[in-house]
């Protein structure tokens, strides 16, 4: 049996671990630090209180339910050694090193604090469930906070949302929160929410700069009509417990959520090292265009962590994960039979960005363009389609119908720790 093994339950190592299940001369360990893949695309609406945690979670196990030749760990790799083909991992029960024939390393990425690692500390990130969750109780918990508020003072800061890049995530976590403010306005009696105000801040001269002009306008259009205020050609040059500095202004917010530029995950530059490869100035791996490490075409990289020797660089998005994903399950399988597959191509099947209820801008090949009701509807099915398993399509297709129908968020929930000062 050739060993695969397999570092990331994302987009990028499910996708190759779906795809080489049925190779009968395989083997497969999928590797993990959570029992489960996160839909990613979709935390910010966990984060908003607009779908459950586990409506767009999905364990790894039961994906695998029935597969004899994979296995899957929850451990955390914490080295590589190429030479002797090991991953050291840490479990639960102790250190362990895992052999390989094939490896293949899909650790994701992390944001960007450009330099000031110290702001992460009072500016939330989107990356993880963990992290979405951190993000709803501390967007719930401002309401609750203004409500109880003896100053108008500190009632304008609880009420006043701070996004950091105009991006997808940064433009649907804006829409939503403007959208909570507007729906949640007769459950409180001493504030009205209307008055929340939402800061949308962008260092570049358009939101959604990786979209065509035209619906960067139609974009700002939408969130300005929801009640945002965008902030262009805006720098942020520092973040503190009271609020976020932007130039020479401080503008005083209870929360600041950072959606602002990534860097490759910390396996990267583990794996950079064992390997003597190049990365590039955001840590991303520089491999070959099989997605092989230089000098070790048994190792394979792929996803965010990742920069194709000389190719353009391609958007941190899931469809690049999941294309690289089934290319390596495809490469290891032609390996095994002889057989040359190429290098990796990559087929852009366009961008979608939500704003809020019935408001969205998509870009489709050949040139197709479109915003509104339609972009939603299309950015609803398509999402449904790619989310893991039928019963999460099933629950988040019921929610999000009824949702629609009375702008309710059924999971407003303030959870953890966050829940008493």
């Amino acid at each position: 049996m050739h060993r695969v093994v397999i570092v990331g339950g994302g987009f990028g190592g499910l996708q190759a671990a779906l795809h080489l299940k049925d190779a009968k001369d395989v083997e497969i360990t999928l590797v993990d630090r959570r029992n489960f893949h996160l839909f990613q695309p979709l935390a910010y609406q966990v984060a908003t209180g607009a779908l459950a945690a586990g409506e767009v979670c999905y364990p790894l196990r039961a994906i695998f339910r029935g597969e004899e030749r994979v296995k899957v760990m929850l451990a955390e790799a914490t080295g590589f050694d190429l030479g002797a083909r090991t991953v050291a991992l840490r479990t639960a029960a102790g250190e362990e090193a895992l052999e390989y024939d094939t490896l293949l390393v899909g650790g994701g990425s992390k944001y960007n604090y450009f330099g000031h690692p110290e702001w992460q500390e009072h500016a939330a990130e989107l990356k993880s469930l963990e992290g979405a969750l951190h993000i709803r109780a501390q967007i719930l918990r401002a309401f609750e906070t203004a409500e109880l508020a003896e100053t108008e003072a500190e009632r304008d800061r609880q009420l006043t949302f701070v996004i950091v890049g105009a991006g997808p995530t940064g433009v649907e976590m804006a829409g939503q929160i403007a959208e909570i403010a507007r729906n949640t306005r007769r459950d409180f009696r001493n504030i009205d929410t209307r008055n929340t105000k939402v800061l949308l801040v962008e260092a570049g001269d358009r939101v959604l700069a990786s979209f065509p002009p035209k619906l960067s306008g139609r974009a700002m259009h939408s969130l300005v009509n929801l009640g945002v205020t965008p902030m262009l050609n805006a720098a942020v040059t520092g973040i503190d417990p009271d609020g976020v500095t932007v130039g020479d202004d401080h503008i005083r917010s209870a929360t600041v959520i950072w959606a602002a530029g990534v860097l490759a995950a910390g396996v990267s530059s583990m794996l950079a090292e064992a390997a003597g490869a190049e990365t590039d100035k955001v840590g991303r791996l520089i491999v070959e265009p099989d997605l092989s490490l230089p000098g070790h075409p048994e190792v394979l990289a792929i996803g965010d962590m990742v920069q194709v020797r000389g190719a353009h660089a391609l958007p941190g998005v899931a469809p690049v994960a999941m294309q690289m994903g089934r290319y390596a399950a495809k490469l290891v399988k032609g390996r095994l039979r002889a057989k040359d597959v190429g290098p990796f191509k990559y087929k852009d099947k366009g961008n979608l960005a939500t704003i809020g209820r019935g408001r969205a801008v998509a870009e489709l090949p050949p040139g197709i363009r479109a915003w509104g009701f339609p972009a939603w509807a299309l950015w609803l099915g398509i999402h449904l389609f790619y989310l893991v398993g039928f019963q999460n399509r099933l629950l988040v297709f019921i929610r999000w119908g009824f949702s629609f129908v009375t702008h309710g968020r059924g999971t407003r929930l303030i959870t953890g720790e966050q829940n008493m000062p």
